[in-house]
């Protein structure tokens, strides 16, 4: 049986319509996912604050953008934007157990403890499988971009530029 382009063509493009609908549901507030409204990522700006905090000479995660680009990242992956939820409301569950209405209102030093609570969680639970992976995701995502470089002293990768010097000796 000879299958016709027009066919194929009108099977890909209902086929993409249909998976457009189905990310904006998973991404967007139009659809719940799972049993629950989609949960806001509120907490999870703060919380890559505590995983990489800005000093006088390098920037915070929040400075470079991180949470956009886990944000980002998270688009394309539907298992990852439900960790990142799961994971930003046991942040704010926490944090109400402290008293605050959310993550992002407590003391820095709270956060912390929280955070380390999801680090030294068992290894396969969410706190610790959300802990892992966003950081992990925020260490590529903050030392791949050229503003976090000068403070490590590294001037950028050797290519395209190369090693223009390389001819010439060593400086002793």
């Amino acid at each position: 049986m000879l299958i016709k382009r027009r066919s194929i063509l009108r099977f890909s493009a209902s086929l993409l319509a249909a998976l457009a609908g189905l990310s904006k549901g998973v991404l967007g507030a139009e659809r719940p996912v799972g049993l629950d409204a989609p949960y806001p990522l509120t907490a999870l700006s703060p919380f890559l604050d505590i995983l990489i905090p800005g000093d006088t000479e390098s920037a915070a995660a929040s400075e470079l953008q991180i949470d956009e680009f886990i944000r980002h990242k998270a688009r394309l992956n539907t298992r990852y934007i439900l960790l990142l939820r799961e994971g930003c409301r046991w942040l704010d569950a926490e944090a109400r157990k402290s008293g605050a209405n959310d993550y992002a209102a407590l003391h820095p030093a709270t956060q912390e403890e929280i955070v380390a609570r999801a680090a030294s969680a068992d290894e396969h639970s969410l706190q610790r499988v959300f802990f892992e992976r966003t950081r992990l995701d925020a260490m590529d995502a903050y030392y791949s971009d050229p503003r976090s470089w000068p403070t490590l002293g590294f001037s950028g990768p050797p290519q395209p530029i190369g090693y223009p010097d390389h001819a010439a000796a060593p400086n002793r």
